[in-house]
């Protein structure tokens, strides 16, 4: 039951909870076959491979750093979103399009979420675009809201966000795109995160006179409203700053308008039409 998207959206803290329950139901499987009424228990033979690969597992995340970095920057913007700019940790290298699992010490310092990096590894932070869609993710918002009076230092007068712990990097799944001599990429609503970095990257490449095969990237973004486009404009206004060479072709198609007739739609029309 708590393993439903529903129950993990609005019950994450249930579901985590039972699912750690794993360690109690293992024990009394174990203990299930000590009693012999059918034959000698046999379940271990097949409990010891997968334990051990366990336990390795759980050895190689321990050892994992955590980073407890300070919140740099937070803003409230439309359709739920929240940017985050964090402090990028010495020594942090990953690649574009890579995420990270991050906590704040606001709410539960154990409880980590994955999230994409929007910035290229060229910058010296991290920025994070996080939908409020849970209670998580929601606290999230209001926690690192600037007009949070909670978040303003007194005595200077300066904002002061909660830190946070950041785990990773993580993912390899967008890390091709520079092989081809042309690369489409294609996203959908929050999902277009990864490409943010990868258009970023891309960019600073060129700049640096560093040789890719990549002589063209197709940057194709579908979005419901209008409203969902604009978290993305300040992104889109930097990559375009600094794309001297043309590099990037970027277009973004909105699939729904509330009004089918009203002045946003038709300066929209025009702007498709004419620009």
């Amino acid at each position: 039951i708590f393993a439903l998207p529903q129950a993990r959206r609005f019950l994450f803290n249930a579901f985590w909870i039972v699912h750690r329950l794993y360690i109690v139901f293992y024990i009394l499987l174990i203990l299930h076959g000590s009693g012999r009424l059918v034959q000698p228990p046999i379940f271990h033979w097949f409990f010891i491979v997968p334990a051990l690969m366990f336990v390795a597992d759980k050895l190689v995340s321990l050892k994992h750093k955590k980073h407890d970095i300070p919140v740099l920057k937070a803003e409230k913007l439309p359709s739920g979103v929240t940017h985050l700019q964090l402090k990028k940790p010495k020594h942090f290298d990953y690649l574009s399009g890579q995420w990270v699992r991050i906590s704040s010490l606001a709410l539960n310092p154990g409880e980590y979420h994955p999230f994409t990096l929007t910035s290229a590894p060229q910058e010296q932070t991290l920025d994070l675009y996080i939908r409020a869609v849970g209670p998580w993710t929601q606290n999230i918002r209001q926690i690192y809201d600037p007009e949070n009076p909670k978040n303003l230092n007194a005595s200077t007068g300066q904002l002061v966000f909660p830190r946070a712990y950041l785990d990773g990097p993580f993912g390899e799944g967008h890390q091709d795109w520079y092989k081809y001599d042309v690369a489409v990429l294609v996203g959908g609503g929050i999902g277009v995160t990864p490409f943010a970095s990868i258009l970023k990257d891309l960019v600073y490449k060129a700049q640096s006179k560093v040789q890719i095969p990549c002589k063209k990237v197709y940057f194709l973004w579908v979005t419901k409203t209008q409203k969902q486009f604009e978290w993305l404009t300040e992104i889109i206004r930097k990559v375009e700053e600094l794309d001297t060479q043309h590099l990037t072709d970027m277009h973004i198609f909105i699939t729904q308008f509330y009004q089918k007739f009203d002045m946003r739609t038709i300066m929209m029309y025009i702007c498709e039409r004419h620009f």
